[in-house]
């Protein structure tokens, strides 16, 4: 059975499984730095069940929510570099099976989006079931119906990835597991209500909100951050370093405010119509 909790709830509960007992508090002391964008998300999706529509409109929510969430290309630019690291420094070295293991580690938070031991089910596949059962065969995937902040916001997670220092990159996968779980979640809840006012069939129904189920069912994004934790401690070690918690703040409190932003954009057109029916 999925409840729902608070974003706050969500992420403070995986916060205090993580050992590093000085992230956890970071991650914990971002969210109360940040309660203003987690109340504009938190908004969004309690207005979503009756005010998300008609079609552009929900184009637009879909173009633009799938942008902060489909992040393969990045994952995949992020393990590359670590496994470049490796072959540069070759098989002899001590840092040789680090470096594979941080690659490998972060590759692994794929598996599941790509489809792998799900006979070739991709995420991205699931999306585009979710997208086309509410909206057939509407042109929703068309970049015209994504704001303009959840494109800013998609190409920062590509910076911070595959071009800015690999810790950041690290650090920024970590902080998009544990709050896509909090996220997910309660989108779960939300689109499950939205759902059932569509008249939809058992089987529409299913199929529609199986791109949901997936990452709340069995708590997919709170297994991927614990394989990016691993692919975190291995970097460091061979880097002789230790994690930056201003830094790693900062990071995480702009993750929460870039998406804080989004949900603003997002929520406008429904708070007008919810306006409208009071009116």
């Amino acid at each position: 059975m999925i409840t729902t909790k608070t974003i706050n709830k969500h992420i403070s509960e995986i916060a205090d499984l993580i050992s590093d007992q000085e992230l956890s508090q970071t991650l914990k002391t971002s969210l109360v730095s940040r309660q203003d964008a987690i109340d504009k998300i938190e908004r969004c999706f309690n207005l979503l069940p009756e005010c998300l529509g008609p079609t552009e409109k929900l184009a637009v929510f879909l173009n633009s929510w799938k942008a902060t969430h489909l992040k393969m290309l990045a994952i995949y630019g992020l393990s590359c570099r670590l496994q470049r690291l490796a072959m540069n420094a070759g098989p002899e070295s001590e840092n040789y099976a680090q470096l594979m293991l941080a690659s490998a580690h972060n590759a692994a938070t794929s598996y599941e989006d790509l489809g792998l031991d799900y006979a070739g089910e991709t995420h991205a596949q699931l999306f585009n079931d979710f997208a086309d059962v509410l909206l057939g065969d509407y042109p929703w995937s068309l970049e015209k119906y994504c704001v303009p902040e959840a494109q800013e916001f998609r190409g920062w997670i590509y910076q911070n990835m595959v071009v800015s220092d690999i810790k950041t990159g690290l650090l920024t996968n970590v902080f998009s597991e544990i709050y896509n779980h909090a996220e997910f979640t309660i989108a779960f809840a939300a689109f499950s209500e939205y759902v059932d006012r569509q008249g939809l069939t058992s089987s529409e129904r299913e199929k529609a909100l199986k791109y949901l189920y997936v990452h709340v069912a069995e708590a997919t994004e709170v297994d991927h951050l614990f394989l990016v934790l691993k692919a975190l401690d291995a970097y460091c070690v061979v880097t002789k370093t230790s994690i930056d918690y201003v830094e790693a703040r900062q990071l995480f409190e702009e993750y929460l405010s870039r998406i804080g932003k989004i949900m603003e954009s997002l929520t406008a057109p429904m708070e007008q119509e919810k306006d409208g029916e009071l009116t």
